[in-house]
């Protein structure tokens, strides 16, 4: 008899595991790579035309007017912030990471801006913090990266996750979400 109840309540303990695990594995239904799924706002990207980037010069200007809004932020939240920044704007911009950057053994992310022409610039937001001679160095260390990632998505993904990114969620950085938000809905108008 002991064996009898064993054998009808082991299939019901499968049953009951199986319903489980489907339960937990539906719990978060966004597609994996959706902004909310990354922990990303929505509509972290909006389209827009195509920037009209012809110099270094030109991109030294956009980046040299928001770097006093990131002092705040760690390195890598201050290369989310410009890359989106920039790419909101229409630059083709995206994420160089080097796994020892100047052979340091430490990893590092900056951007690549490419131009209407197809040249590839270095944008360094932290060069002050990384002792880089100007915003767009043209060091070796910055020629010399082991990926390149097309968005936050991308990066994040490879780098352990959109938390290290993240300058949108307090302080300073919720607050140029903000502004930079009802800006777009005003241009929309």
């Amino acid at each position: 008899m002991g064996q009898n109840n064993t054998s009808k309540l082991l299939p019901a303990a499968i049953i009951i595991a199986l319903i489980a695990g489907i339960f937990m594995f539906m719990g978060d239904r966004s597609p994996p790579d959706s902004p909310e799924a990354m922990g990303t706002p929505d509509d972290y990207y909006s389209p827009s035309k195509k920037a009209d980037v012809n110099s270094p010069i030109e991109v030294i200007r956009f980046a040299s007017s928001i770097r006093p809004y990131t002092e705040d932020f760690s390195v890598s939240e201050r290369a989310a912030y410009f890359e989106w920044y920039l790419k909101n704007r229409g630059f083709n911009v995206s994420f160089a990471r080097s796994d020892s950057f100047g052979n340091t053994g430490k990893s590092h992310i900056w951007l690549l801006v490419r131009n209407k022409l197809g040249e590839t610039m270095t944008l360094e937001p932290s060069f002050k913090e990384m002792g880089a001679q100007s915003i767009m160095p043209t060091t070796p260390e910055y020629k010399r990266y082991q990926d390149q990632f097309k968005d936050i998505f991308e990066l994040s993904r490879s780098t352990g996750g959109m938390d290290q990114y993240a300058w949108w969620k307090d302080g300073r950085g919720l607050e140029l979400w903000n502004k930079n938000i009802m800006m777009n809905k005003k241009n929309q108008l």
